[in-house]
Parts: structure tokens; sequence; C-alpha cells
């Protein structure tokens, strides 16, 4: 009887195993690209509603010169207040994602054109990662959304 669930035991074992959930990492890839190709379009288009969608409900947000926040108002204060003085672009550089598929991220580099104090375009360029977390839905999602500057710090400015 001992040996009998031994082996019902070793082949339980070994049947959950080969049911384990198979992740097509390009399909998680392309889908993570596919919104982050949306997130631009509600940039061209202004849209901050559509821009914050895609950010989990507990996202951490870190500008660069600021502190970090997860207080939505001030996410949303951020980005309203690009989205109306300045033109933003990026360009992914790399992304990865889990085995597992429900945990990414994107690299790369961006470029927002900002009126100067003398009404001159003035562009500044950076970098960028973004963290993406597959949601219950099978939507992606950032929770982690950090980016900085490759401009020197201007003489008197403090980080």
């Amino acid at each position: 009887m001992k040996k009998t669930m031994s082996v019902l035991a070793a082949l339980l074992v070994l049947t959950a195993s080969g049911c384990a959930r198979k992740v097509n990492i390009e399909a998680e890839r392309a889908a993570i690209l596919a919104v982050d190709r949306e997130l631009l379009e509600a940039v061209k288009a202004k849209d901050v509603d559509r821009f914050l969608s895609t950010y989990t409900d507990d996202v951490w947000v870190l500008p660069p010169n600021a502190p970090i926040t997860t207080d939505k108002k001030l996410i949303r204060e951020l980005w309203s207040g690009l989205f109306a003085n300045s033109t933003l672009t990026w360009q992914v550089t790399r992304t990865e994602e889990s085995s597992a598929g429900d945990l990414g991220y994107t690299i790369g580099l961006y470029e927002v054109t900002t009126n100067g104090p003398d009404g001159k375009p003035v562009t500044e360029r950076g970098k960028y990662v973004g963290l993406w977390k597959k949601q219950p839905n099978g939507t992606w999602k950032q929770p982690v959304d950090i980016w900085n500057s490759n401009e020197p710090l201007r003489p008197g400015a403090s980080r």
C-alpha cells in the first residue's frame, strides 16, 4: 500500500509539472510593446487619462529632479503639465520579460521639447525604464515609471 501511494504521488507530481503553463515570451514582449505604442499615441493626442490608464493603481513614479510619488493627484498634475507645454517622444531600445511571463521592462531614450524662458524651444534628451506587470485580466500596466535627463545639471540648480 505504501509503495502504491508513493507511485501515485510521483505520478501526480509528474502530471502536474507537465501541466505547467507554457509562456510565449515573444507574445508577451509584443503585448508590452503594443501598450508602449498606445502610450506614445496617448502622448501625441495629449490624452492624460489614456496615458494614466496604463499605470497600476499603486504606481510609483520617479521623475527627474523631484521626489518619488505615488499620489494620483500629483502624478496627474505632472503629466498634465508636461502634455500641455511640451512635445515628448521616446524609443524603446530594449525589452525583457520574466520566464513566468508576468513581469517585464522596457528601457529606452526619450526627447522632450518645451519653450524656454526666452520662448525658444529647448530640447532635453534622457533615458527611462518602465517596469511592466501583467494584470489578472491579461493586460500589461506599469507599477514603476522612472526617467532622467542626460543633460548636465545647470549651475546653481540642486537635485
